[in-house]
């Protein structure tokens, strides 16, 4: 019975780390960015891109957030985190949950990483929610 249970776990570690490593080109570890904190809230945490050809999946990790509060998560066009241009959202990610936003997003990984785009997280889903985080995306 233990070999058993030893030869099922070993199955299953080799198909979760084939699973992450599924598209061609891309070693499944991702390309992370940091987030900082905006408006002294006190969120700081990471943003990581995951190559799939013509779209990116994007994971935005967030610590100091409330419990169960829902905060809506954007991709904005512009040169940093200070300057995101007076053009609305490029991109909209599936809101954040308990710290945690995951999202595929149409675009290529190197046109996210040109440096002219910044991961902004607000305080709610809410018209009018402030800034909480933001982490700027570059090559």
């Amino acid at each position: 019975m233990k070999r058993f249970l030893a030869a099922v776990c070993a199955a299953l570690l080799t198909t979760a780390v084939a699973s992450a490593q599924s598209y061609p080109g891309d070693p499944g570890l991702g390309v992370e960015r940091g987030i900082e904190q905006v408006n002294n809230s006190g969120q700081v945490g990471t943003v990581t891109l995951f190559n799939r050809g013509a779209a990116t999946s994007v994971v935005v990790d967030l610590k100091g957030t409330p419990e169960g509060r829902v905060q809506s998560v954007r991709v904005y066009r512009g040169p940093s985190c200070e300057d995101l241009g007076t053009s609305g959202p490029a991109y909209f990610l599936n809101d954040m949950k308990n710290g945690r936003s995951v999202s595929v997003v149409k675009a290529p990984e190197s046109k996210l990483l040109s440096g002219n785009y910044n991961v902004v997280v607000f305080s709610s889903n809410a018209a009018g929610a402030r800034a909480t985080a933001c982490g700027h995306l570059y090559q």
